[in-house]
């Protein structure tokens, strides 16, 4: 008589520790219950959002860096005429 009471102690035990755990996006982190598939949704939206962010900067510096050596190489010809 005392052991299903234990076994159904245990089972109630377990779900709540199951159910209180914190969810990842994280698939490194979560493990086999901790995995949250809209948080690794949310995860990779932001990642992509940086990605795209960093490109857009990396384009400008490259326009930028592309028009200072224009920049450069005309005024050292203006020196080599004189």
């Amino acid at each position: 008589m005392k052991l299903p009471s234990i076994l159904s102690l245990a089972a109630v035990g377990a779900s709540l520790l199951l159910t209180s755990c914190e969810t990842t996006g994280d698939p490194n982190q979560g493990g086999l219950f901790g995995w949250s598939q809209s948080k690794a949704n949310y995860r990779l939206e932001e990642r992509e959002a940086r990605l795209n962010q960093l490109e857009r900067s990396n384009a400008y510096q490259q326009g930028r860096t592309s028009a200072l050596q224009d920049e450069y190489a005309r005024k050292k010809n203006q020196q080599n005429s004189w």
